[in-house]
């Protein structure tokens, strides 16, 4: 399984398929690792690396959010404190989420040593800036909704590891399942967190890291670009120029479809906005 990055006490693991990424922050007091996914055997790699990096340690299991490459891994983590916002526990869509993972394994013929269930939470976020201490590391959480119903970012501010979900990818521009307004805001917040400085590292879940301030601060900016020449496009009917967007990135024809859902989702905003309106 790729190592993007590794370092004392931060391993960045990139799965085979989507580039989606697997974090694991270890310490002396813990080990806590993100999303793991995908390959029943990039899975089982993960699993013996924070069982060694863990023992005698507390052991954690972080979701970004609830799309089914994300909380695939979950069965093979027994006994790992778990960790995800409140929208994640009350997702509506939770039998949705599943089986899609179930599908997607049953497509490929993939058979796993656990079973596929949407994952249970110890400790669920609720507030955005929610603070908590992990070992001596001081952890902030912030509601990110927009991507999907139930985003949650998370901040180790004593190490400066900002992990975002699938928010500011180099590989990708906004995929958005949720709402375009909501996306906006948490751009809003992740610029906040950026523009503190305090940022070292920031770990998005598909594509590369990156630990350079200047393009942290050029994903952001392109994120906001993409939404508002879209939404421009979609409100006074104009072209939009897919193909300047396309030629950024390695996979543009996976990319035309999603870009294609969002353009479907902003319209239906829009007829459910003039809808409210004229009630």
């Amino acid at each position: 399984m790729p190592i993007q990055l590794t370092t004392p006490h931060l391993t960045i693991h990139e799965s085979q398929l989507f580039r989606t990424t697997s974090t694991i922050i270890h310490t002396d007091d813990y080990v806590l690792i993100v999303d793991p996914n995908w390959l029943p055997a990039e899975v089982d790699h993960l699993a013996e690396l924070t069982a060694e990096l863990g023992a005698g340690k507390e052991k954690y299991l972080l979701f970004t959010h609830s799309d089914y490459d994300h909380i695939i891994g979950y069965g093979k983590f027994p006994g790992f404190t778990t960790i995800a916002s409140k929208a994640f526990v009350d997702n509506p869509q939770q039998a949705d989420q599943l089986a899609q993972t179930i599908a997607w394994d049953d497509e490929y013929y993939i058979k796993r040593d656990y079973e596929l269930t949407y994952p249970v939470i110890d400790l669920a976020k609720a507030k955005d800036g929610e603070k908590t201490m992990i070992g001596e590391d001081q952890y902030h959480f912030y509601q990110a909704p927009g991507h999907n119903y139930d985003g949650l970012v998370t901040f180790n501010k004593s190490r400066g590891i900002l992990i975002v979900g699938d928010y500011l990818s180099n590989v990708e521009f906004p995929y958005v399942y949720h709402s375009f307004a909501e996306y906006r805001d948490t751009l809003i917040s992740l610029r906040a967190i950026i523009y503190t400085g305090l940022v070292k590292v920031l770990i998005t879940g598909h594509g590369d890291h990156t630990t350079d301030y200047n393009e942290m601060e050029r994903r952001l900016e392109d994120s906001f670009a993409y939404l508002e020449e879209l939404t421009l496009s979609v409100q006074n009917d104009t072209a939009f120029d897919l193909e300047k967007w396309l030629s950024r990135y390695d996979f543009p024809i996976i990319m035309r479809k999603f870009h294609d859902k969002n353009v479907a989702l902003l319209r239906a905003e829009g007829l459910l906005g003039a809808g409210a309106g004229a009630k």
